[in-house]
C-alpha cells in the first residue's frame, strides 16, 4: 500500500527530516534531476544561524554508484515529488505544492 500526501516544500523537508531514516531508500524528483538511493545520512545542523537540510544519498542508478549530499533548503523552490521507502512501513508518496 502506497500512501500519498500533498504538502508544500517547507512542509516536505519537515517530513524528511523527521521520519526518513539512515538506510531507507529515498527519491527526490527536483527541477529536472531525480535522484533515487539509499539514505545515508542526514544533517540538521545549523549553517550561518539558519537550521541546515541536507540528505546523503548512495545512488542506486545506472550502471556507476555514487554518492551525493542534497541540500533540501537549496533546492526546495523546484521540489516536485518525494517517494520515500522506509525499511520496514508503508512508502509514502509526496507531492509539492508550490511555496510561497
Amino acid at each position: 500500500m502506497v500512501k500519498e500526501m500533498k504538502m508544500d516544500c517547507d512542509l516536505a523537508i519537515e517530513y524528511i527530516m523527521n521520519n526518513v531514516k539512515e538506510n531507507d531508500r529515498l527519491e527526490l524528483s527536483y527541477n529536472r534531476v531525480f535522484t533515487p538511493g539509499e539514505v545515508l545520512n542526514i544533517d540538521n545542523s545549523h549553517y550561518n544561524g539558519k537550521n541546515g537540510a541536507k540528505v546523503l544519498i548512495h545512488v542506486l542508478e545506472g550502471s556507476s554508484s555514487s554518492t551525493v549530499e542534497v541540500d533540501l533548503e537549496e533546492i526546495k523552490d523546484d521540489l516536485i515529488e518525494i517517494n520515500h521507502i522506509p525499511k520496514n512501513g508503508e512508502e509514502v508518496v509526496i507531492l509539492i505544492d508550490k511555496c510561497e
